[in-house]
Order: C-alpha cells, then sequence, then structure tokens
C-alpha cells in the first residue's frame, strides 16, 4: 500500500467523519481494506471495498443499511456502534477483544458456555421485530449469487432450496439427495432475522467474555436455522450436540436442519474449488468425509 493510497482512504475517511485520524496502513482482506483510526481519541475501524465490484458493492449497501436499521430498533445483540458511512466507505467502533477463530473452519471445541451464548445471541436476533431493509440486487448480481452459492437474504428461502439443487446438478451431491433437502426445506423453513454469515471469526470475545458480532453484510432475513448449520459445521464433533439438541423438537426441524449441513458443506467444497484446492488438499478430503457423513444422517 504506497503513502498516496493510504492518504487517500484516511482522506476518505476524515470527509465522512471530520476528526477521523488514521492509526497505521490499511489492512487488506479479500474484498476490502480497513483502515484503524480515532476519532475524539475513542478507537474506530473504516472499511471500503479494495476495487469495484457489483456483488460486494451490493452487500456493502446491505450492511450499512442493516447497521442504521439495528442502531434505530436495537436487538440487544452486542456490535459495533455505527459512527458514520457514505457510499464508499463504513467507519464503525473498534470493538476490543478477539474472535473465536481465525480460520473459517477451525473445528473449535468451544466450552458449552460459549455455545449457549452465541445460541441466545441467534434467539435475539430472530425476534427482532424492526424493519429489515429492502434492498434488491440488480438481475446481473442475483445471477452471480445463484452461480457461486452466496448467500441472498431477499429470498431466503428460494437460494437455498435452489443453491442445493444446484449442487445436485453440478454433482457436489446426487439429484436424489439435493431434492429430498429442498422437499425437507419446503416443509420447514421459517425465517427470521440472522446474521447470515455466523463464522465464528466474526464472533469477538471480550475479556469478560461478552460477545460481539461484526461483518453484517450478509444480515437479513434467512432461514431460521442457517447460523446454526453454519456454526455447527465450524465445531469439533463433540461440540456439535449442543447445537442438535437446540434443533430436535420436532422431526420436520431436524430434516430441514440437516439438509442446511448439508448444504453449508456443500458451498464449503465449492468455495474450496474455487480457489483451487487440489482434490488430496488435507481441508478439501476432510470436508468431504464431513459432507458424506451428514448425507448418511438424511436416511
Amino acid at each position: 500500500m504506497t503513502p498516496e493510497a493510504n492518504s487517500d482512504f484516511a482522506a476518505l475517511c476524515a470527509s465522512v467523519v471530520p476528526g477521523f485520524v488514521a492509526l497505521g496502513p490499511p489492512r487488506r482482506a479479500r474484498k476490502s481494506e480497513l483502515l484503524e483510526g480515532e476519532v475524539g481519541g475513542a478507537p474506530v475501524l473504516a472499511k471500503r471495498l479494495l476495487k469495484p465490484n457489483p456483488v460486494w458493492a451490493w452487500y456493502q449497501e446491505r450492511e450499512i443499511a442493516m447497521y442504521r436499521a439495528l442502531a434505530e430498533k436495537p436487538s440487544g445483540v452486542r456490535m459495533p456502534r455505527l459512527i458514520a458511512a457514505s457510499r464508499d466507505v463504513l467507519v464503525i467502533e473498534r470493538l476490543d477483544g478477539e474472535p473465536l477463530a481465525t480460520k473459517r473452519r477451525p473445528r473449535a471445541a468451544l466450552p458449552i458456555r460459549t455455545i449457549a451464548a452465541i445460541l441466545t445471541i441467534h434467539e435475539q436476533l430472530a425476534s427482532w421485530s424492526g424493519r429489515v431493509p429492502d434492498i434488491q440486487p440488480s438481475a446481473l448480481v442475483r445471477a452471480q449469487l445463484r452461480e457461486r452459492l452466496l448467500e441472498d437474504p431477499t429470498e431466503p428461502v428460494d437460494w437455498v432450496r435452489g443453491g442445493i439443487l444446484r449442487c445436485g446438478r453440478r454433482g457436489l451431491i446426487e439429484d436424489k439427495v439435493a431434492q429430498r433437502i429442498a422437499d425437507a426445506l419446503g416443509e420447514h423453513a421459517p425465517v427470521s432475522l440472522a446474521h447470515g454469515d455466523l463464522l465464528l471469526r466474526n464472533v469477538i470475545a471480550a475479556e469478560d467474555d461478552d460477545l460481539a458480532l461484526v461483518d453484517w453484510e450478509c444480515a437479513g432475513r434467512h432461514v431460521r436455522d442457517w447460523d446454526l448449520a453454519l456454526l455447527w459445521t465450524q465445531l469439533a464433533p463433540l461440540a456439535r450436540g449442543f447445537i442438535e439438541d437446540a434443533v430436535r423438537d420436532s422431526s420436520r426441524r431436524w430434516r430441514a436442519f440437516l439438509g442446511l449441513v448439508v448444504f453449508a458443506l456443500c458451498r464449503e467444497v465449492r468455495f474450496l474449488q474455487a480457489f483451487n484446492a487440489k482434490e488430496t488438499d488435507s481441508e478439501l478430503v476432510r470436508t468431504r468425509e464431513e459432507l458424506a457423513e451428514a448425507i448418511a444422517r438424511l436416511t
């Protein structure tokens, strides 16, 4: 990152938040860059896209809108406070603490109290009575979301059911398995507000074990157990039982949940393939094994 680029980012932040002072150079992520700073001595974090991209621009627009909606009507879930935003940059409170994981799929053996706290957060979001921003993707963006199996909270049931059927057509799972899952989701797919990307790296733990959620770009109305399926895929096998106990209140819900787990694992296989993972790579091999085990439980 050149000094000029750094100054450009800092100047953009200062134009949105007068008094913004950058602390060090930006940090690059896969699709965005982050700049730590201060405003009046308070720690803040700025985020902008690395380069123009209609899909990521749509997600950023939604994230800003969700921050505003949750600021207007708080959910009770701890999250960064919105400082300011423009079309090009989001500036939020920088929280103290560390993420529960740094890897996408850490197979974490979390303490039961931590899993219980995440389940409580999930229920708090599901009971939120505010208005979810209605920001529809363009036809081009929606087509890319479907092709890449990316989250679409504007069509929460269709993107999941259509996604699992697409996984069948691509050979990630058998067509008959994909249809069975689509049918199960047709029988049980309640929708509510959810984070949408509940990865452990998006859960920040403070020193007092208080948890907060960050990265709200996928937030919106989702099939209610989608976040729990994502959480299940990130836990060590012995820690998954606590999630399973929470969704076994009916046979229809249980079948639909297993279908969501299969879809989540299919997406992980697809994402690894998109990043050119070899079939012999340990992460891809392990994910395929977990996928086969999850499918076996559907029968």
